[in-house]
């Protein structure tokens, strides 16, 4: 209609004010068109056309209109430099004018482009007067006023209340007939309720406004939609359906390609190649936005590029790489925490790999700081997010370096952490619940409202689309009590791994005492019920035996390692007996570190007469190789052991009366240990 108003002469060569007038408001409607269209070489030209016709007729509310139009166009472009001298014109030019709603709009949009800048700070300087314009009567200013405190609101962490105002935001949206912000609206939404979890209601959101978005044909809301929608398949783990997705916003967004919704297309493909396992594909696309992101109004997605690109070297086994890219990702100026704690984790497990490979230049310390550093953030700007799995993870770190107590320290706060989780978790999606639910009430009685003085079929719908609202409503508290059952299940695991810790020797990682006792009444059992269907019919045959035959082994001279090389070699030795004791038994036999450096052997499933070989066998472990010291030096290394078998002597007796009898058996091991020793060691006795 622009185009075809344009070749009439009246409008195209008319002098007089009024056609002068009229010439550039059709420009700046076909320019607005073009920009949806996404050619904004095209949109700006007219711009710079119709600006010059109202200053030619001394038109400031118009030339305000122009100065606005190109704002959001060189917005779209990533000129943060230019696209604010424009707004700041389109206000000056309104205020000079008098036109108080058209200064008021292009304040409010100055408000939004420092919330997209530095959220803090523009919260503290522009929430009291978008707190006065939120509803204001004039849906365009209350768009906007909605809009700045969404951002605000996501920004500090209260994303309950930035659901509601992100809601009304749309619907002022769409009463003003801005469908493109509408749809944009919809994206960060969707983008919030991720944030938050909900994995199910982002993606029904998404759905439900694709087709428009598709119909509109509009570059920018239909790309972003798609890029939005790639994001939740992704964390979904539906990477194939995540990746066309991402492939389509690429190839729609192909048509502006310097602006920074193509590159967050680019960022979101890159991501589902990578999780498609597509490792080159990958690189590429995260290259792209780290090059083109230092030309436009990028720095958050430049971090995520790096990160990404990280995430690339690793899968390739390049934690040099990966090491010099997540410290870039860190350096990047106003990085978001989330994102920041993200490359943190990610750094402790590259540092921790290379101490793993033993690189000198990488200190054993670096990834329990990393990991603390993380914990810093969590709980300093994220509310405690991800608390209780970094301290599992930090559990780990210490673990590696066999601080116990550190250890237990950490699963105990991961244990209080995981249950604050739980609540907060709860809270969250009872929030947001209730804000949606409250936002789109509100909605929905606005409508009614208008519908009603046009006709009686648009209540039904109305009614229709609450109760849609309802059912996502459900599904929210579906997926809450799933995570609630997620939250339980690691909570048990928690309690496992501490009972595990309970059951084995920190120094040597082999089982304790407790342990043994735990389990000793069940091979007790199992040798009797062998025993009781009566002889062995072919002892030669190769027959699994029926005996638990015992070996209580204690290093010979042992404190005279201690006193020449010290308690720490000494624990090193130990470490190592009990690696070679590990490789010299079976793996359904008990091996436990008695105490000291005596170690207890119950062989399972053997015969009496196997005691000698066995023996042996662990007698030559030690014996047979030296051990070679952190010093050069090299250590000859033998022991004493005592061997006893059950039920030996005791068969006589009556199964009955076998339970329980175990520990004579060992104490006739302690004895022929003592009687070994006693011999001139480094020998078995029974």
């Amino acid at each position: 209609m622009a185009e075809q108003l344009l070749s009439d002469p009246w409008v195209a060569q008319g002098e007089a004010p009024a056609q002068r007038e009229a010439r550039a408001r059709v420009q700046l409607a076909l320019a607005d068109t073009w920009n949806l269209r996404g050619d904004h070489e095209a949109a700006l030209r007219l711009t710079d056309e119709a600006r010059d016709g109202f200053r030619a007729l001394g038109h400031l509310a118009g030339e305000s209109d122009a100065d606005w139009i190109a704002a959001n166009i060189v917005h779209d472009l990533g000129d943060a430099r230019l696209r604010n001298q424009f707004m700041r014109s389109a206000a000056a030019h309104a205020q000079t004018a008098g036109d108080i709603e058209r200064r008021q709009t292009a304040e409010m949009a100055l408000a939004c482009f420092a919330a997209f800048e530095d959220g803090t700070a523009a919260g503290v300087a522009w929430a009291h007067t978008a707190r006065r314009y939120e509803n204001a009567a004039t849906p365009a200013l209350r768009a906007l006023a909605q809009f700045f405190l969404f951002i605000t609101e996501w920004g500090r962490g209260a994303c309950d209340a930035a659901l509601a105002h992100a809601l009304l935001s749309i619907q002022a949206s769409e009463e003003c007939g801005q469908m493109r912000r509408a749809l944009l609206d919809n994206a960060n939404v969707a983008s919030l309720l991720m944030e938050l979890g909900d994995l199910e209601a982002a993606e029904a959101r998404l759905a439900q406004r694709l087709e428009a978005a598709r119909r509109c044909a509009w570059p920018h809301p239909l790309g972003c939609t798609l890029t939005v929608f790639s994001e939740v398949l992704v964390r979904q783990g539906r990477v194939e359906e995540a990746r066309q997705k991402a492939r389509e916003a690429v190839a729609v967004l192909a048509r502006v390609p310097r602006t920074t919704h193509f590159l967050n297309a680019q960022l979101a493909l890159a991501d589902a190649e990578l999780e498609c396992g597509n490792i080159d594909a990958a690189e590429r696309g995260f290259q792209l936005v780290n090059d083109h992101g230092r030309h436009v109004e990028l720095v958050e997605d430049r971090a995520y590029a790096l990160f990404g690109l990280a995430g690339v070297a690793l899968a390739r086994q390049d934690l040099p790489r990966a090491r010099e890219l997540l410290d870039q990702a860190l350096r990047q100026p106003h990085l978001d925490p989330d994102q920041a704690l993200r490359t943190l984790i990610c750094l402790s497990r590259v540092a921790q790999a290379q101490v793993d490979a033993g690189l000198p230049e990488v200190s054993p310390e670096e990834p329990v700081r990393l990991l603390r550093q993380a914990l810093k953030i969590s709980d300093e700007q994220l509310e405690g997010a991800q608390r209780h799995e970094l301290l599992l993870e930090l559990a780990d770190r210490l673990e590696s370096q066999q601080r116990d107590k550190d250890v237990i320290t950490a699963l105990r706060g991961a244990l209080a952490a995981l249950a604050t989780d739980k609540r907060r978790a709860t809270e969250r999606q009872g929030m947001a619940m209730e804000a949606r639910h409250r936002s789109e009430t509100m909605l929905a009685e606005a409508q009614h409202h208008r519908e009603m003085a046009r006709k009686e079929a648009a209540r039904a719908r109305e009614l229709q689309a609450t109760n849609r609202e309802l059912s996502r409503a459900v599904s929210a508290l579906e997926a809450a009590q799933r995570e609630l059952m997620e939250r339980h299940r690691q909570l048990q695991q928690a309690n496992e791994r501490i009972q595990e810790l309970s059951l084995t020797d920190p120094l040597t990682g082999l089982r304790n005492r407790r342990y043994l006792t735990q389990v000793i009444d069940g091979a007790v059992a199992q040798a009797l019920r062998a025993h009781a269907c009566g002889p062995l019919t072919d002892p030669d045959a190769g027959s699994p035996g029926r005996d638990l035959l015992f070996f209580l082994l204690d290093v010979d001279h042992f404190k005279q390692i201690n006193d020449r090389y010290g308690h720490a070699v000494g624990d090193a030795v130990l470490v190592e007996i009990a690696a070679r004791l590990r490789e010299a038994t079976r793996g359904e036999d008990l091996l436990v570190r008695w105490g000291g450096e005596e170690f207890l052997i119950v062989v399972r499933h053997a015969r009496r007469d196997e005691r000698a070989v066995v023996a042996e066998r662990l007698l030559g472990c030690l014996r047979d190789t030296p051990i070679r010291l952190p010093s050069g030096d090299v250590l000859h290394c033998t022991a004493s052991l005592g061997v006893a078998s059950f039920p030996g002597l005791l068969a006589p007796l009556s199964p009955v009366s076998l339970h329980g009898r175990w520990e004579r058996v060992l104490e006739r091991a302690d004895a022929a240990l003592y009687d070994a020793k006693r011999l001139g060691r480094n020998r078995w006795a029974e």
